[in-house]
C-alpha cells in the first residue's frame, strides 16, 4: 500500500522544502496541486518530487472558476481550455491522473447541456492525451450523477473526497454509488459544520465504514490525505506533524 499527501500541508515552506520534507516523513508519494493559486513554480513540482524520491500520484486541476464550465461564456470556454492545457501538462510530466471539480459549492444543476459539451471536450483530450480524469465529489452530489449519466469515456473515473462527503452531503453514501469508478482519494476529517480538512481522527467521518468499503471495493490505490494541519499548529516541526499524519492513514488502511 501506497501512502500519499497533498504538496501543501499548511506550513510557511518552499515547495521544495515541503516535497523534501514529506519523503522525510516516509510518505510515497504527492499529490500537485496543477496552479499558480499558491506557488508560481508549480511546474516544476515533478522535477522536484523526483529529486526526493516521491511519485506524483495525480494532480489536481485549478477549481476556483469550475462554476463556469457550465455557464454559456467566455470565461466558461476560457476555464475548459485550460482544464484541456492541464490535461497536456499532465502528459508532458507523466501524471496519469488529473482530479478536477464539476462544481464549488452546492450549485443547482444547470438547465442547458453547455456543460456536458465542455465535459466532452475534456474527455476527448484526456483518451487523446492517455490522461485520466477523476471528477471530486465536492458541493451539490448530483453533478457526479450526472456527468456520470451523460459522459461516456474510459477515461473518466471517480475521486472519493471524504471530507466534502461529511460536509456536503452525509446523508449518501458516495463509495457505494460511484465505487466502481474509484480511482483516487482524498483522505480529510470535519465535523460537519465546516470544511476544515483536518487530519483523520479529529473529526466525525465514520473511518471503519470508509475503510470497509475500501477493503470491499478491493481498492488498489494510494491511501492519500488531503490535510491541512489545523489544530495541531503546537507541533512546530513539519516532519513530526507528517509523521502523525502518516499513522493516522496507516490507522485508516
Amino acid at each position: 500500500m501506497n501512502y500519499t499527501i497533498v504538496d501543501y500541508f499548511g506550513y510557511p515552506l518552499s515547495a521544495q522544502e515541503r516535497m523534501k520534507t514529506i519523503k522525510q516523513a516516509g510518505f510515497d508519494g504527492v499529490i500537485l496541486l496543477w496552479a499558480d493559486y499558491f506557488d508560481s513554480d508549480y511546474k516544476d513540482f515533478p522535477k522536484y518530487a523526483e529529486k526526493e524520491g516521491l511519485y506524483v500520484e495525480n494532480a489536481h486541476a485549478p477549481y476556483m472558476q469550475a462554476n463556469t464550465i457550465w455557464d454559456d461564456t467566455i470565461t466558461g470556454e476560457e476555464y475548459t481550455d485550460h482544464i484541456v492545457r492541464c490535461i497536456e501538462d499532465c502528459s508532458v510530466f507523466h501524471i496519469p491522473t488529473l482530479v478536477m471539480h464539476p462544481i464549488n459549492g452546492m450549485v443547482p444543476l444547470p438547465k442547458g447541456n453547455v456543460g456536458i459539451d465542455r465535459f466532452k471536450k475534456i474527455m476527448e483530450a484526456a483518451e487523446k492525451w492517455n490522461i485520466n480524469i477523476a471528477i471530486e465529489n465536492q458541493g451539490n452530489p448530483e453533478y457526479l450523477n450526472f456527468v456520470f449519466r451523460n459522459i461516456s469515456s474510459s477515461r473518466l473515473y471517480f475521486c472519493f473526497d471524504s471530507g466534502h462527503e461529511r460536509f456536503y452531503s452525509p446523508q449518501l453514501d458516495l463509495l457505494d454509488l460511484y465505487g466502481d469508478r474509484l480511482i483516487a482519494l482524498h483522505l480529510h476529517d470535519n465535523n460537519g459544520q465546516e470544511d476544515t480538512h483536518a487530519l483523520p481522527f479529529t473529526g466525525d467521518v465514520q473511518w471503519d465504514r470508509i475503510a470497509g468499503k475500501l477493503k470491499k471495493l478491493d481498492y488498489k490505490g494510494a491511501v492519500a490525505l488531503e490535510t491541512l494541519n489545523g489544530g495541531f499548529e503546537h507541533i512546530e516541526s513539519p516532519v513530526a506533524f507528517l509523521q502523525i499524519a502518516l499513522e493516522r492513514a496507516k490507522k485508516i488502511l
